[in-house]
């Protein structure tokens, strides 16, 4: 999308971008073009960090030994929406 002639995302790109937004498969160019839409979009700013919170909270369940193990069902779900 162009607003007045400048490459903007809508929320729905920036949310359909958030898994490579953490990993180094994004271009330098779409990575600016999603931390500017995130400087003026404070939901979207919610849902990245809430993101990020999850991708953190789930490494360390796997390498916590004390961790109690998460149902296969949810560890599937989580694969198969990472893989995306």
């Amino acid at each position: 999308m162009t607003t007045r002639g400048v490459a903007t995302l809508t929320c729905q790109e920036v949310v359909e971008l958030v898994s490579d937004l953490f990993s180094s498969d994004m271009p330098p160019e779409v990575r600016a073009l999603v931390e500017q839409h995130l400087l003026v979009c404070p939901p979207c700013t919610v849902h990245v960090d809430q993101m990020k919170a999850t991708i953190e909270l789930t490494g360390r369940l796997r390498t916590e030994p004390d961790a109690p193990p998460a149902p296969a069902p949810v560890l599937d779900l989580f694969r198969r929406w990472q893989s995306k």
